[in-house]
């Protein structure tokens, strides 16, 4: 039973750590779209983008001191740190406004997904501390997707 718990516990922790890493990405997406987007929606998008990414730094440096917290390492190399499956935005067009707009919303979804499987992992390990982060985080980003995809000319 020790070794299933140890089993389960890697899992919910590596999850935690890839979690860093995406949220790190997610930021830089979020930097990216706030500086290069143009259009009509430029000012209302540049001015949540910000709220958005100063937000996550708070976020980000309290999931690293916790996965500190946990004695596990936090990436050691930029390239380490920005490993991400999360899709890229797409700013070769930075007129493409919904285009932008509904990619970032989606990768802050994707992200709350994340967290939302760290704090189904984290109950089942009673480790308390770790899900109610995962749920703050995950709380967090589900905003953010709601916010962007407010923002939206067309509704899916």
């Amino acid at each position: 039973m020790a070794k299933q718990q140890l089993t389960k516990s890697s899992g919910c922790y590596c999850s935690l750590v890839q979690c860093l890493r995406d949220s790190v990405y997610v930021y830089h997406q979020t930097l990216l779209v706030h500086w290069n987007m143009m259009g009509s929606k430029f000012y209302s998008i540049h001015k949540l983008t910000q709220e958005i990414y100063e937000e996550m730094q708070d976020g980000i440096d309290t999931i690293a001191e916790h996965v500190r917290s946990l004695d596990i390492a936090t990436p050691k190399t930029v390239e380490d740190l920005v490993y991400s499956t999360i899709p890229s935005i797409p700013l070769e067009d930075c007129f493409n406004q919904e285009a932008i707009i509904q990619q970032l919303a989606t990768n802050h979804n994707q992200l709350s997904s994340s967290f939302q499987n760290v704090a189904d992992m984290a109950e089942e390990l009673k480790d308390q501390l770790t899900l109610d982060l995962a749920v703050e985080r995950g709380r967090a980003h589900k905003k953010f997707q709601w916010l962007l995809k407010s923002s939206l000319s067309v509704k899916d």
